[in-house]
């Protein structure tokens, strides 16, 4: 009988040494962070949030390198959709270009260089469902930072309902204020918005249908 006892307690010993090793792993948000430059498009898949343009460690995250043909998309269906991300970026263009039309719900970007740079010949891009932008310079302004949840000016719910974020890239060349406007419209019989020189896709509308539009600028 004592060695049954035994062998139980060393059962629940083990077991406890197990989950002690695998229930943080468990508990703990993934991470995904995107790092833009000129040259390369790098997306990672981290256990826990690192400081903002720090170094990448292989220990912590899982990194692939993408095609720059990602960058294609801009006027075609998204293929970046995520819940929350993270943007790491030195070329402001080019985050532009990857995150037009895509799909996130939390957005933050950080921009890793201590110039403020010139606008960009391409003025807006766009993201769908967008409920939360977090904005920070850490080289440029360290310590400062925006953060805004889009639709608030408006009591806008959080559900399903559709929604378009029309971003201004000086957001991302550097901004000492950032301001947004929100406002319900209607998508007419031809799936069209209120602000047609916008591209905006709406083909997963219904005609008629109400949607929020935020502007970031």
């Amino acid at each position: 009988m004592s060695e049954i006892n035994l062998l139980g307690h060393v059962g629940c010993v083990a077991l406890y040494c197990v989950l002690s090793l695998v229930m943080p792993a468990i508990l703990r948000a993934e991470f995904t962070l995107a790092s833009v430059s000129e040259h390369h498009i790098i997306i990672c898949t981290c256990m826990q949030d690192l400081v903002a343009c720090s170094i990448i460690n292989s220990s912590e995250c899982v990194c692939h390198n993408h095609p720059f043909s990602m960058l294609e998309h801009n006027t075609g269906p998204s293929t970046v959709t995520y819940k929350r991300l993270t943007v790491w970026y030195t070329s402001p263009l080019n985050v532009a270009r990857l995150l037009n039309n895509s799909e996130v719900r939390h957005l933050a970007l950080a921009k890793c260089n201590s110039a403020r740079g010139t606008s960009l010949a391409v003025h807006y891009f766009t993201v769908r469902r967008l409920e939360r932008l977090y904005v920070s310079y850490p080289f440029w302004m360290p310590g400062q930072n925006h953060d805004i949840v889009l639709g608030r000016d408006v009591g806008m719910p959080y559900h399903e309902e559709p929604r378009i974020a029309v971003i201004h890239t000086d957001v991302l060349v550097g901004k000492d204020e950032l301001k947004a406007y929100t406002m319900k419209t209607m998508v007419d019989s031809n799936g069209m918005s209120p602000f047609p020189e916008m591209f905006m896709r709406m083909d997963e509308l219904p005609d008629m249908s109400s949607i929020f539009v935020s502007f970031l600028y």
